[in-house]
């Protein structure tokens, strides 16, 4: 199960203390990924902290090719990389690598 979750500290604590979660991943800022990954860690979770408040995009074999480019490209300059969930990086699983050198 994966949960998108958006909050201030409250929530943050939540997540970081709560039991029945098992792992974190995160996307924002340093401060609060080494907060949530220390406060975590301590619990016994695993954390996964992508701190530089950037995003990563995975392309998968099965993509529609041309509609996946042109949600990569929004995604990483429809606000020039001003908003936190800006994509930087892309992955391109399998079959989907053949799409780089176009």
């Amino acid at each position: 199960v994966l949960n998108v979750i958006h909050g201030a500290h409250d929530t943050v604590n939540f997540v970081c203390d709560h039991p029945d979660i098992k792992a974190i991943s995160f996307v924002g800022s340093n401060q609060a990924g080494e907060y949530i990954f220390d406060r975590a860690t301590k619990n016994g979770k695993r954390v996964q902290s992508n701190m530089g408040a950037k995003n990563h995009g995975t392309v998968l074999p099965d993509a529609d090719k041309e509609m996946t480019l042109d949600a990569l490209v929004g995604a990483a300059f429809g606000a020039a990389g001003q908003r936190c969930m800006a994509l930087s990086v892309a992955i391109f699983v399998g079959d989907s690598q053949e799409w780089i050198p176009e």
